[in-house]
């Protein structure tokens, strides 16, 4: 049975949740001060804890600081309950680390929502730390694939950030797989059995209504309404909304969705009833968020609250070696196509040339312009991947390209000198990097290692 602690000085309050709690399969502790907490925390480690923002000896946030860590390394759920919420304390509790937060009076459905979601013990943690260990040691995490630090930076964020409700802002240049990140993080929190709803905010310039879009609307609200309709908060409920390119979202609509957060409820156009919102929200912007604020494309009210947990993906040039890893991968997925689709029994492999292009490009365009070349140069080569180009004309793979480098042979030059003077050639073309170098001669790493140190290359 999974336990709770209820910090609440009102005895109306306390007796309400502790009544609803034990109704919802929970065992629960209570206390009225922050002393009563500490003392009731030293007695047995909850699976949740509910505790009111304003106490009689301090604030519900000092004692964050006494939690215990549930093992292993897994953050205790914590709910803030305040009947004064505002942009400010919200933002403090998020930084705080707190799971989330709700308004008094309570909302009972949104509360047992939540408290739904509470992992038994250990049965979450566990799971997430297995699929990090395994996955990371593949180079994939989740649906993301790399194994550079930064991106080893990113699902570090990711795994952290799953652990709570607060909403996540990721950035990126055009093609860094910001969506993609966002589904990870949905598929790795406690609300990855609910939907996952995303849209693109530059489109809703073309929707008509767009506050129906996002809010949905009552039949008859107006022209053309000849139903009600659920918009998106009502589609994500219980699970996650994603708000692509949120700074195209207009400032009329960015106050109301912050609203919606702030207050946990929204009406649907022309309705006259609040409903409830239960979706955690992740929003996107491939410009920097303080540069939007400053051009008025996104509210800083907004920005403040989504700052709380922002995500900054890298882009593919400063991910050192992913570029091979995601080539090879999707080359791995377009195999199995192929063999499913009955186009032949021969796996495509890359050949030496595509591997020194992937290393020298500088990928403009990112994982997206990857993923098109890698699809094109497939379509369009035999057993071996020769090239990116794809019969492109001006492909250019910048200043360090190794296909431009030569080595010069003298004839009668003895074997072990040419193998000494490629493997020195090809370590000064890819910036010592000992992966790549041997990678691009076809030999192991290992095997490089031994040739380096019968050469004694430091």
């Amino acid at each position: 049975m999974p336990h709770a602690l209820i910090v609440e000085d009102d005895p109306n309050s306390l007796s309400g949740l502790t009544a609803l709690l034990a109704a919802d399969g929970f065992s629960v502790d209570t206390a009225t001060s922050l002393a009563e907490a500490r003392a009731a925390l030293g007695r047995s480690i909850p699976d949740v804890v509910l505790v009111d923002l304003n106490l009689p000896d301090g604030s519900g946030f000092d004692l964050l600081q006494h939690l215990p860590q549930q093992q292993p390394n897994g953050s205790l759920p914590v709910i803030v309950l305040t009947g004064n919420a505002t942009v400010e304390s919200a933002i403090e509790g998020l930084r705080h680390g707190i799971w989330d937060y709700l308004l008094k009076p309570i909302n009972i459905p949104r509360l047992r929502s939540l408290l739904a979601r509470i992992p038994r013990p250990y049965e979450l943690i566990e799971e997430v730390q297995a699929l990090r260990a395994t996955l990371r040691r593949l180079g994939r995490f989740g649906a993301l694939v790399g194994r550079s630090d930064a991106m080893q930076h990113v699902y570090d964020m990711i795994e952290h950030n799953a652990r709570t409700e607060t909403a996540v802002l990721f950035s990126g240049e055009p093609g860094t797989g910001k969506k993609l990140a966002a589904r990870t993080l949905h598929d790795l929190s406690r609300r990855r059995k609910g939907p996952f709803v995303t849209c693109d905010c530059r489109l809703l310039a073309h929707a008509g209504r767009v506050d129906s879009v996002l809010f949905g609307h009552e039949r008859g609200a107006f022209d053309g309404a000849e139903r009600r309709e659920a918009g998106l908060f009502e589609q994500a409920s219980g699970g996650t909304l994603f708000l692509d390119e949120i700074t195209a979202l207009p400032l009329a609509l960015q106050e109301a969705l912050l609203h919606a957060l702030d207050s946990q409820n929204f009406m649907r156009v022309g309705g006259t009833s609040s409903i409830s919102s239960d979706f955690r929200l992740i929003a996107s912007t491939r410009r920097a968020a303080r540069d939007a604020v400053a051009h008025g494309a996104l509210r800083e009210d907004l920005w403040m609250r989504l700052d709380a947990a922002s995500i900054t993906l890298p882009p593919l040039r400063e991910r050192d070696g992913d570029a091979l890893v995601l080539a090879d991968a999707l080359i791995d997925e377009l195999n199995r196509e192929a063999r499913a689709l009955g186009r032949g029994t021969t796996d495509k492999r890359a050949a030496s040339g595509f591997v020194r292009e992937c290393f020298t490009y500088e990928w403009p365009g990112n994982v997206r312009e990857l993923q098109e070349r890698v699809r094109a140069a497939y379509d369009a080569s035999g057993d071996f991947i020769d090239t990116l180009r794809a019969g492109e004309i001006g492909f250019a793979t910048g200043g360090a390209a190794l296909n431009d480098s030569s080595v010069q042979i003298k004839v009668g030059t003895p074997l072990a000198d040419v193998e000494d003077l490629l493997i020195r050639a090809t370590l000064d073309a890819v910036g010592g990097t000992r992966h790549r170098a041997a990678t691009l001669l076809g030999i192991s790493p290992k095997t490089l290692y031994n040739k380096l140190q019968r050469m004694k290359v430091d």
